[in-house]
This record gives structure tokens, C-alpha cells and sequence, in this order.
């Protein structure tokens, strides 16, 4: 491991502090955010037919669409939204970093997309490797070098649902902290794994170190948000927290 600079812990700081605001944001409204995910299901009959017409692919799109109205509601008093057209589905700006926060859903007859990774595109991290080559589209730093820098950090709220017949059922929800890109020194190329669409992407792969190596008792970079009665913890992200 490469010297460990100030600069480096204060960063591993905050990305901390900030995955405990959002988790805090998200579970003092657990009840709220759960009857908005569902709230689809009181208009079903009249979306289900377009939707069972498109395919498979652009179906899971169009269910994350749906669960991003919630989290933009349940996110309103975070932060200040910013307009960039490069970054997560949901990009604030706090007093101490810009943050994007990311919806992701997976279905779970798919576990290529879930259990212990998640697919990160190239407008939703600042991380990158000079051994696997892919594109990054965020900085470390907002205005870097000025007088109004701030952090960019990144996050990931995972939503894994069940798809019986016309029926959604959300099975997990896991909020994952994903390491700025000056963090590569600390977790180097073992959480990247192959992306979905080549040098455009890649699978942060946290079950290989789903801790934050810098902070004090290794905290996990994972937080549970819901996870359902009847599904084993190992079996959405690849260990038990």
C-alpha cells in the first residue's frame, strides 16, 4: 500500500460521515420510503400492459426511473440539487462536497448485478485503475485547486426486487459508499471488477473489502437499509453485516 497522506484520511473522513447523513436520511423515513415504492402498485392496471410490451432490459430502467421520484422526495432536504448533466441519477451540493447518490435495481434472478458488486458507469465515480482501463468521468475535487473545492463523493442505494407474474416485490435495499478515486492507493484494483459496457464502466466488487480502511474499527462501506424476512443477508451482498 502506497503512504497514506492526510489528505487521503480526511477524505476517507467524510466519505464516512456523509454514507451515515444519507443512511440517517433514508431510516428516519423507512416507512415513508417503502409506501412510495409500493405506490405504484395502486395504479398497476393501468401501466402494466405498456410496460410487460418492452423488454426485459429497458423494464428494469423503467423500474428504477419509477423508485428515483421516491428517493428525490425523500432526499429534499439533503442538499442543493445541482443541474450538471454529468453525474448520478440525484447530485447535490453540501457543505462539505458535491454527492452523487445513485439508484440501482436488480432483479433477483440476476445476481450479476448485485450480491457483493454493483455496475458503476463512467458518470457515477471518480475511480480508476492504470491496470484495467475505463473511463471516469468525475474529479476528485469540485473547482479543484480554487477557493470553492469541494469533495466529490459517490454512493449507490441497491434495490433488488422479485418478479412474480405482474407482481414487483422488493426483496433488499443496501446503501453502498463507493471510494473517490484518491482512495485507488488504499483499495487498489480488487473491488474493480468487468463492467457492462467496456471502458465505459466497471463492477465495484466491495464484498472483496466492503470496509473503510482508514477509519477506525473498519467501519463497513455498506449500510442495510431493508432486506425481507424470508431472504439470507450473504445471499444480496456476499457476507453478513
Amino acid at each position: 500500500m502506497a503512504k497514506i497522506t492526510n489528505e487521503i484520511k480526511e477524505i476517507e473522513f467524510w466519505e464516512h460521515e456523509t454514507l451515515e447523513n444519507i443512511y440517517f436520511t433514508i431510516y428516519q423515513d423507512l416507512n415513508k420510503m417503502i409506501e412510495g415504492l409500493n405506490s405504484k402498485d395502486k395504479i398497476k392496471d393501468d401501466w402494466i400492459n405498456a410496460f410487460n410490451r418492452v423488454d426485459k432490459k429497458r423494464q428494469n430502467s423503467d423500474f428504477a426511473r419509477g423508485a428515483e421520484r421516491i428517493y428525490f422526495w425523500l432526499f429534499s432536504q439533503f442538499g442543493k440539487p445541482n443541474s450538471s448533466p454529468i453525474g448520478a441519477d440525484m447530485f447535490f451540493e453540501t457543505h462539505r462536497a458535491f454527492v452523487h447518490i445513485d439508484i440501482k435495481t436488480a432483479k433477483l434472478d440476476n445476481p450479476s448485478d448485485y450480491k457483493g458488486k454493483i455496475p458503476i458507469s463512467e458518470n457515477q465515480t471518480s475511480y480508476s485503475s492504470k491496470k484495467k482501463r475505463f473511463n471516469t468521468n468525475l474529479p476528485v475535487y469540485y473547482n479543484e485547486g480554487k477557493k470553492n473545492q469541494k469533495l466529490c463523493l459517490t454512493y449507490v442505494i441497491n434495490i433488488v426486487y422479485h418478479e412474480e407474474g405482474d407482481n414487483f416485490k422488493i426483496k433488499a435495499i443496501y446503501l453502498i459508499a463507493i471510494p473517490n478515486g484518491a482512495l485507488y492507493s488504499v483499495y487498489g484494483d480488487d473491488v474493480i471488477g468487468q463492467g457492462k459496457v467496456k471502458g465505459k464502466s466497471f463492477r465495484f466488487v466491495y464484498k472483496n473489502n466492503p470496509h473503510f480502511e482508514l477509519i477506525k474499527g473498519k467501519p463497513y462501506r455498506v449500510k442495510r437499509i431493508f432486506l425481507d424476512e424470508d431472504i439470507k443477508e450473504k445471499d444480496i451482498i456476499g457476507f453478513e453485516l
